[in-house]
């Protein structure tokens, strides 16, 4: 007569089985965590975006300001009496925040933060006929692609930097990202 077998106690799992599951979960949290980082870099990239489009109307809102000041022979002193048909800056003073606000040597004004720095360019150009009343206006807003870049972006915001970019553009377009916004500004009858 056979004997009956012992009842079988709970089996734990083998080493092979622990190695998988752990590589599975390494694996799936990896996909997570590279989603939550290029989720961040979007958000990011949303803001700095923003940011932009609200300063560049803040800048047309300027000129149209300035137009209502505006007469045919002598247009006010500002952003309306240069020349036309070439990029100007709006932000002599160096880097401007998002509020158009420079940072100051004390701190006092602007953002403390790098990465919240824009340069302000604008364009005039005369239109012709039934429009000669009226102005083309570009402006377009630069700000670096990367937050540790942010070096050279004083010397794109002066006047001579503003003409320039243009003319480098293969190697801004790797460096800078920028913006613009085109509009038709109306002198004051």
């Amino acid at each position: 007569m056979r004997r009956p077998c012992p009842p079988r106690g709970p089996r734990g799992f083998s080493l092979i089985e622990v190695l998988v599951a752990v590589l599975v979960s390494a694996v799936g949290f990896s996909a997570v965590f590279a989603l939550q980082i290029r989720t961040m870099q979007g958000n990011i990239s949303a803001r700095e975006q923003s940011a932009a489009m609200v300063l560049a109307e803040s800048a047309f809102e300027t000129l149209r300001t300035e137009t209502y000041r505006w007469r045919v022979e002598t247009p006010p002193a500002g952003l309306l009496s240069v020349s036309r048909n070439v990029w100007h800056t709006a932000s002599p003073n160096g880097p401007v925040d998002q509020a158009g606000l420079p940072l100051e040597a004390g701190g006092v004004l602007g953002s403390q933060l790098a990465r919240q720095r824009f340069c302000v360019h604008y364009w005039l150009e005369n239109m012709a006929g039934t429009f000669s009343n009226m102005l083309n206006v570009r402006i377009r807003i630069i700000w670096p692609r990367s937050p540790q870049d942010t070096g050279n972006l004083a010397d794109i915001c002066t006047e001579g930097g503003a003409s320039a970019f243009r003319e480098n553009l293969p190697e801004n377009i790797a460096l800078w990202n920028s913006l613009v916004l085109p509009g038709a500004l109306r002198m004051r009858d």
